[in-house]
Parts: structure tokens; sequence; C-alpha cells
């Protein structure tokens, strides 16, 4: 069985990642050893972006509205990782995946929405990070809200009980640390491009020559093979191919983005059930394999429905609005004399029907036969005309009446599936979402307490271990590889080169 690697932090980096969007920003810095890094800052005076040819994106460092000069040490940060010492197959977590170690080298969140999954369900995940770190990093929010000094939201969301080892593996030492890395793991995830992990000495070929149980596992935006397959990808890049945007929207406006970052969240979905399976065909095989999805193929997915329906009858789905494209009758979302919104979806039994009508103060509407049915009410066997009148008419009724009054009423209602549509603060606040541990509280340096999803999934027998914040830039690179037998000469090497690195980087992001 596989060994974890222990989670002290690495006091000898160089100065945290937050510097690097400091620097980026247009502050002045000073840097010292972590313990002391003090960031000095000014009002940013520009923007600019730092291109990462590597993996295909590029990420924009931006104004920010802290200007006050803040101290910041990573000496003994909010939230630090519980365990400190090596865990072995005596004393392992015990959850699912505890036995299963993960390298990853992976930025933005559909690689490393998988490499949570993993982690949440007890791997040991080592995210192998270049010398600037994963870009996402710095990620200040759609209004800069966010300190220059703190955790990006995006990183936070997607690398929580992960353990980060920076090093530039363009140098022999760094290229040699990670292949002794690979040796002994489990899996290797990344969604760097083809090209760029095979410049690092990372292909497929190359890495099951060193370790063949190892589940290799690649992502990309459109698919392996094909006339796309290297092409670069952002969230939206997959929404608008695979469709999704083409029916979101109103039906006499044009196409529209979903609000979440869909593509990416289901397309980490996507490759992190096919490394478990694949993890789970090893223990047939004795042998890993080489697993590939795209962000395409998980939207393809998500719309199976949808899209078979389209196929199978020639018939084009159109916008709908507040209504689902393939539902016909009073599936919607409805706004009430106050200014809230429900979704109703159906009324199960015919007595549920008609408590609807009566409440709505029009009972002899429950007598409509062409609504009479369960299955009349999710749109069969009826027509579109049919459709927009109980639509209309439902808009009608539930204007009528404030949001308390249709609480009060659908609450009550067992056969009528119902929900008010809520924020983010109202999920955050939601007593079903907090009974079930789907949101939790963390504590991170700089920003302090906050809110984040947990995980959603519950073992009765494999209980997963506690959540862990994400690791600051570099935090475990010493320890983890002191753990797979790296000199002490060379992890100083390793740590000198990444702080070059990112001293080069750095200048070059001032400069632009």
């Amino acid at each position: 069985m596989s060994t974890r690697a222990a989670s002290v932090p690495d006091a000898t980096i160089g100065a945290p990642p937050q510097v690097i969007a400091t620097a980026a920003s247009g502050a002045a810095t000073t840097m010292t050893s972590p313990s002391q890094t003090v960031l000095a800052r000014r009002a940013p005076v520009f923007s600019s972006i730092a291109e990462f040819s590597d993996i295909g994106i590029s990420v924009p460092f931006t104004r920010n509205r802290y200007s006050r000069p803040t101290r910041w040490s990573v000496e003994n940060p909010p939230g630090r990782r519980r365990r400190t010492t090596r865990v072995t197959e005596e004393n392992a977590m015990p959850g699912p995946l505890s036995h299963i170690t993960a390298v990853e080298m992976t930025v933005a969140i559909q690689g490393p929405g998988a490499g949570l999954f993993l982690a949440d369900m007890g791997a040991t995940v080592i995210k192998v990070e270049p010398p600037i770190g994963d870009p996402s990093r710095y990620h200040r929010g759609v209004r800069n809200e966010l300190p220059q000094t703190a955790m990006s939201s995006q990183f936070v969301a997607v690398n929580r009980g992960k353990q980060s080892v920076c090093l530039d593996v363009h140098t022999p030492e760094g290229r040699s640390a990670v292949q002794e890395l690979l040796k002994s793991a489990d899996v290797f995830l990344s969604n760097y491009r083809r090209q760029a992990l095979e410049r690092m000495g990372l292909d497929y070929a190359s890495v099951a020559a060193l370790n063949d149980r190892l589940v290799y596992a690649t992502v990309n935006g459109f698919g392996p093979l094909g006339p796309d397959a290297d092409k670069a990808m952002l969230d939206g890049a997959a929404i608008a191919r695979g469709g999704l945007a083409a029916i979101t929207g109103t039906e006499d406006g044009g196409p529209m983005a979903p609000g979440g970052t869909v593509a990416d969240n289901t397309g980490a979905m996507q490759f992190a059930l096919g490394i478990v399976t694949a993890l789970l065909a090893r223990e047939r095989t004795g042998k890993g394999q080489h697993v590939q999805t795209s962000a395409l193929g998980a939207q393809m997915w998500l719309q199976q429905w949808e899209m078979t329906h389209e196929w199978m009858t020639g018939t084009h789905l159109k916008r709908s609005g507040a209504h689902h494209p393939n539902i016909l009758g009073p599936y919607g979302i409805y706004r009430t004399s106050d200014g809230a919104h429900f979704l109703f979806a159906v009324a199960l039994t015919n007595e549920a029907w008609d408590a609807f009508w009566v409440f709505a103060d029009d009972p002899a509407f429950a007598l409509d036969p062409t609504w009479d049915k369960p299955g009349k009410r999710l749109g069969t066997g009826v027509t579109q005309e049919d459709s927009d009148v109980i639509q209309e008419r439902m808009r009608e009724v539930f204007a009528s009446k404030t949001a308390a009054q249709w609480q009060a009423f659908l609450g009550g209602q067992q056969d009528i599936i119902f929900e008010r549509i809520q924020n983010y603060d109202d999920v955050r606040d939601d007593p079903q979402a907090l009974a079930n541990g789907y949101v939790q509280e963390m504590e991170l340096p700089v920003t302090g307490k906050t809110h984040i999803v947990g995980n959603l999934m519950r073992f009765d027998k494999t209980p997963v271990d506690e959540l862990v914040r994400p690791p600051l830039l570099g935090e475990h690179t010493a320890e983890v590889l002191r753990a797979y037998g790296v000199e002490e000469d060379t992890i100083a090497a390793i740590n000198e080169r990444a702080e070059q690195e990112r001293n080069r980087l750095l200048a070059m992001l001032i400069d632009t």
C-alpha cells in the first residue's frame, strides 16, 4: 500500500504565493524569509495579463481596492493541516480512498475539481505547482473584493485538503523529483496541454514506463481526438460549443450563459468518475491505463435527454426563459406579489391539483380536462398552445399572493413538487444543506472564517476525513520530497530555482 506524505509546511520555499499577486498589481514588495514576509503595498497603477503557455490560459492581474499596508506571516497561519506525521497503512485515515496517492498538475477548476473529489474521499493529493503557482490562486473576484494577500475564492473552492509541492519541472532536479513521486503513486491527473506534458517528459508513455500500475488521467476542452484536440478552453467555450447556451435564455432573446461554471464543474465530475473507474479496473487487471475526458463531453452528458429528444424527433428545442424547453405545462418559475420566485414542478395527484386551485381562488380551473392527470401536467399529450395558456394563468395566480402565503400553502402539500428560488446566502443558511454538511465553515489565512461547499457524499463504513484548508504555495515541498527520499541539497536547489523563476516572472509582470 502506498503511504501518505506528512503535512508539515515547507519553511524554505521563499515568499508566499500572495507576493506574486501583490507585485503583479504594481505593489511595492519586500521579500524576506516566509515567517517575516512583509507586503508593503501601494495603490496599483496598472493591470496586466500573465500568459501561461504550458496550460493554455491567460490570467488577468487587476486593480484591487485594498491599498493599506498589510503584514502577513506564514509562521502559524489559521487552518493548518492537523496531521503532522507520515501516515502509513497502520494509521491511515478511514476515507474510502485513504489508500490512494494522487499526483496532480492542474489549474483553474476542471482539473483541480477532480483532485478535490479524491482528497475529499481520503486520498493523499500532492498538487505539484510551478514556481508562480496555480494561476487561479490570484483570481480576486469580479470586483476584486479580496485582499491581495488572500487565497482566491476559486482556489479555495477546489483545492482544499491537498499538499502543495512547488518546483520547476523544466529543471533536471524538478523533473527527477516529480518522477520519484510518480514511481509509487496511484494516480497522475492533469489538465495541462498534451504538448506541455510532452515537453516536461510527463507524457503517458514516459510515465507508464515508470509505473505501470499508475492511472494516468488527462482532461481537456474538446476531447482527445479530432481537429480541436489541442484547442484551449475556458468554461464558457465548452458551454457555447456544447449547446447549453443555445437553449438558455428567453424565447425572444439571444443565447445566454448559465450563472455557474457548469462546464468546468461537470467536467471535473466526469474526470473524477473516470479516475475512480480506472482504479476499480486496476483491481481486476493489476495495471493502470490512460483515462481521457473533456469539458465538451461533460456538457453533452449533462444534456443527454434534451439532445436525444431533438435528434430522435427532429424538433428543435427553443429557449423558454423561466420554463424548461422540453417540458410543456405549468412547470416553470413564477413571481409572487412581493417579488420572490417559486419553481412549480408538478402536482402529483388530482387532490393536490384541486387544492392548489382552491388556494388560488379559482377552483373551477382544476376541472379543465386538459390537466386532469399527472402526466398531462408534465406535458404529455398537450399542445404548445395549451402550455401557453396555463403558464399565463400560473403567472397570474402566483402574482396574487405573497411568498409567505405560497410557502405556507405549498409547504403543507406533500404531493406538490416546488421550491422557492434561493440565492447563495439562502443556500448557506438552509437548514437542509446544513444538516447534511453541504455547507461547512473553514478558517483561512488573511480572510479568516468563511463558508465553503462541503463534501457531498456520506459513507457509513468508510467515513471521510474532516475538511482541511487549501495549501499555501509550496507549503509541503520539503516534507513531501524528504518522504520520497530526495536529498536535502537537492531540495534546497529545487527551492532556490523555484524562487529564482518566480522572481523572473514577477519582473516580467511588473515590466509589462
